[in-house]
């Protein structure tokens, strides 16, 4: 759950909805008996006339590739778009952003009929901690976040830095600049209270931005998909794709075909309600002095900006604090640097060191198999030293509970963030880390941040070209430069 003080939320809460409008008047549902009659996929009333003037067609694989068109509302008077053979490099293009969906939820979505404009989603795996900022800066191939979040350690200065001040000031997010549609970060706060309705201002709000706007290219982020998340789980999600195949039919009606839109989410979800882990007292107990800077061997700070499925942890003393953090109730793994490897600690003594080499990596058990990654290697065959390669690991361990693992917790120890955090721990599902005002307030019905699988895992999908079934983040800017022609974002 993205981060921002309780206060600031209630402040703003009512100002907000004050402005919240209707969805943009597209209708939900198909008329079938008029669907039928024309042999369609879906047909729509989009004048608002009463009868059927917009009609989606399908190919063999259930994909929409033609459109139809009658303002008099009868068939034989339709016109047709063939949207196959329309040259896709002189298309205005849409990229819709949502924040947190998990692959299964969407796919099982495009399975039941929504979103049919697209050609089927792909699984996108991101990178760890699976949090908005590092993910969004991975997917469109800007710089590095400063921290995992908008608060953090930092290592230079010797204490805590940022927080709501820079959260509200959008020091976290410098991928914004890439944006030409952000809701204000005002609501970011209330969108956990009221989901639905910011949604649908949100909505409201981008379609005047992409009507106003004749850029080449519009990137439009939704941020209160992610308060739908939290508060509602998988429901609150589908409620949000509805809305957004909405605003596609609306679009492709009024632009008769002459878009094309890609659309994907930074991370997946746990899809488990959550209680706050209580590791204060855990770690007091434990002799550990909670401090926003760190002067002495037991000094550590701990981070609980957000409600996330992962925490992070600074001190000079990194394998004694994973070590006991790994002790944990509800804690599933601990990482640390040490060298130029990581250190993962499992549940009942199980340890294991990840190395890199060139573009592999190493995974050495000294004890047990915390990331259960025994079988799959024994499949794969390493090189002459020992090293996995990457291209090798990622498909793999795709469907594995810890997708492509040696390669994000090396990323996430040391290339990541400017300033990564000395010890990580990956929680269960059913707990989460973070402000405790916040917690008691929220409900958490689903949240993010882990190593494993839901988490870990969200999509992409374009009514471009099918994109390959599965990707890194970091893919994402090569895989839209092959279909699109072009360097994305384009920036223009």
């Amino acid at each position: 759950m993205k981060s921002r003080e309780l206060v600031v939320a209630l402040a703003m809460l009512f100002g907000c909805l004050s402005g919240c409008q209707k969805p943009m008047h597209f209708p939900a549902e198909s008329m079938a008996p008029s669907a039928k009659a024309a042999g369609a996929f879906a047909a729509y009333d989009a004048s608002g006339h009463g009868a059927a003037d917009f009609y989606l067609f399908t190919d063999a694989n259930g994909r929409v590739n033609r459109l139809g068109y009658n303002s008099a509302g009868q068939v034989r008077s339709m016109q047709y778009v063939d949207l196959d053979t329309l040259n896709k490099k002189n298309l205005r293009h849409l990229v819709i952003i949502l924040d947190g969906f998990g692959y299964d939820v969407v796919k099982d979505y495009y399975d039941h009929g929504g979103l049919r404009l697209f050609y089927p989603p792909s699984r996108v795996i991101s990178p760890y901690p699976t949090m908005t900022d590092t993910s969004l800066e991975d997917a469109l191939g800007y710089v590095p976040c400063e921290g995992f979040e908008a608060e953090y350690y930092s290592h230079s200065q010797g204490r805590e830095v940022g927080g709501t001040g820079a959260y509200l000031k959008g020091a976290d997010e410098p991928y914004t600049q890439l944006l030409q549609y952000r809701a204000s970060i005002s609501l970011d706060g209330p969108s956990y209270i009221w989901p639905r309705p910011i949604f649908d201002k949100e909505i409201n709000d981008a379609k005047k931005v992409f009507d106003g706007h004749e850029t080449h290219e519009m990137i439009a982020y939704f941020v209160s998909s992610a308060g739908a998340s939290t508060k509602e789980g998988a429901a609150g999600q589908r409620w949000c794709l509805g809305r957004v195949d909405q605003l596609i039919h609306q679009i492709y009606w009024e632009t008769r075909g002459q878009i094309s839109i890609t659309m994907f989410a930074d991370h997946g979800h746990s899809y488990t309600p959550g209680t706050r882990i209580p590791l204060e007292g855990f770690l007091t107990r434990r002799g550990w002095n909670l401090t926003d800077k760190l002067k002495n061997p037991r000094d550590v700070s701990y981070i609980r900006f957000g409600l996330e499925t992962y925490a992070s942890f600074s001190t000079t003393h990194r394998k004694e604090l994973a070590a006991d953090l790994i002790q944990a109730n509800g804690v599933e793994l601990a990482s640390y640097a040490q060298g130029q490897s990581v250190i993962v600690l499992g549940k009942d003594g199980q340890k294991a060191t990840i190395r890199r080499w060139k573009s592999g990596y190493s995974y050495e058990p000294s004890q047990g198999d915390p990331l259960k990654l025994k079988g799959i290697l024994a499949s794969l065959t390493p090189d002459k030293d020992g090293f996995y390669s990457e291209d090798d690991l990622f498909p793999a361990t795709l469907m594995h509970e810890y997708p492509s693992a040696p390669q994000r917790l090396w990323r996430a120890h040391f290339d990541l963030v400017q300033d990564p955090a000395d010890v990580i721990v990956s929680l269960e599902n059913k707990y989460f880390s973070g402000s405790a005002t916040l917690a008691a307030f929220a409900k958490v019905a689903s949240t993010h941040g882990s190593l494993n699988r839901t988490n870990s895992t969200t999509f992409i999908m374009s009514t471009i070209a099918p994109l390959p079934p599965a990707m890194r983040s970091r893919d994402i800017p090569q895989h839209m430069q092959e279909i699109t022609g072009e360097k994305f974002p384009s920036r223009k």
